[in-house]
């Protein structure tokens, strides 16, 4: 059994990083740092803001969480290291706050089309793909991207957040914005080269609650 040598946790930031909104949602701990021993010597593991923002664009400005959701989903799912700057640049919005029409005319420079949808919580569970969702958080605008739906268990890969996984009631009270039987909005993204394929790591058929996933990443293998 490997011996701990050493636990070193960052506390939570106290503020958001540079750029960030006011009224994003705040992080948490920013990292951690186990070393043990094994017949190979000291083994650093992956620190928990790694984990945590793992294939995840950050948004770098407060309003740009349409733009880096989009980066994040053409990086991860599509393999197109599209940047949140380009991406902006493409919407060519004075106010930087973009719309799923925004996104959807920005994505046509890139060899990329979208169309929005309403939907129900249900429909959206079936689906095999990441998307980028719709929703409000303290009565803000705000968008992220589903890497997959489970039962109860919603994950999404956040350009605030970070990776985070949500129960359906939490992440219904922030999607459902609509009011109707089709109460919430998300936006597909699609190749408009039939050629171009996806990565099937992305996005999650099965996805487990945050707990148990980060448990089975901090597994410590030994260095060769």
């Amino acid at each position: 059994m490997p011996r701990l040598l050493a636990v070193a946790a960052l506390a939570a930031a106290n503020a958001v990083a540079a750029g960030a909104s006011s009224n994003a949602i705040l992080p948490g701990p920013v990292g951690v740092l186990l070393l043990t021993h094994s017949s190979h010597g000291i083994v650093p593991v992956r620190s928990w803001k790694h984990l945590r923002d793992d294939r995840i664009v950050k948004q770098d400005l407060d309003y740009s969480c349409g733009a880096a959701s989009l980066a994040t989903l053409l990086d991860s799912h599509y393999g197109q290291a599209i940047t949140e700057e380009q991406l902006l640049k493409a919407m060519d919005k004075t106010d930087g706050r973009a719309s799923f029409e925004d996104m959807t005319n920005a994505l046509a420079q890139f060899g990329f089309k979208a169309q929005g949808f309403a939907a129900s919580f249900d429909q959206l569970a079936r689906l095999r793909m990441p998307v980028i969702v719709y929703m409000k958080h303290r009565k803000d605008d705000h968008f992220s991207v589903l890497r997959g739906i489970n039962g109860d268990t919603v994950w999404l890969a956040d350009p605030s957040m970070g990776n985070r996984t949500f129960s359906r009631t939490q992440f219904e009270s922030m999607w459902n914005v609509r009011g109707e039987a089709l109460s919430g909005k998300f936006l597909a993204v699609l190749p408009i080269d039939p050629e171009t394929t996806a990565a099937n790591t992305f996005f999650s058929k099965a996805p487990r609650r945050q707990t148990a996933n980060t448990v089975k990443q901090l597994t410590i293998h030994p260095i060769p």
